[in-house]
């Protein structure tokens, strides 16, 4: 959470950050501060079978895209405690 909304902070990126918002279901949309890469994209989260998150994928919105914003390749997962 960031200022009462949830938010997309990448560790390795300092221009991947930005605002989630819902979309359908288990899916957002993070949409970049960065507003210059044109790569807004879905966050798709998986769930365990509690119902909480366990990781999630993204996939770019728009087929335009650079190719390069290769975050489609990740499979993010939650750190075990």
């Amino acid at each position: 959470m960031k200022n009462v909304k949830l938010w997309f902070d990448s560790k390795r990126s300092f221009q991947l950050t930005g605002e989630l918002l819902p979309y359908k279901g288990n899916t957002f949309i993070v949409k970049w501060t960065e507003r210059s890469m044109d790569a807004d994209a879905y966050v798709m989260f998986e769930l365990d079978n509690e119902g909480k998150a366990s990781g999630f994928k993204m996939k770019a919105i728009s087929p335009l895209t650079d190719f390069s914003f290769d975050f489609h390749d990740l499979d993010f997962k939650v750190k075990s405690k």
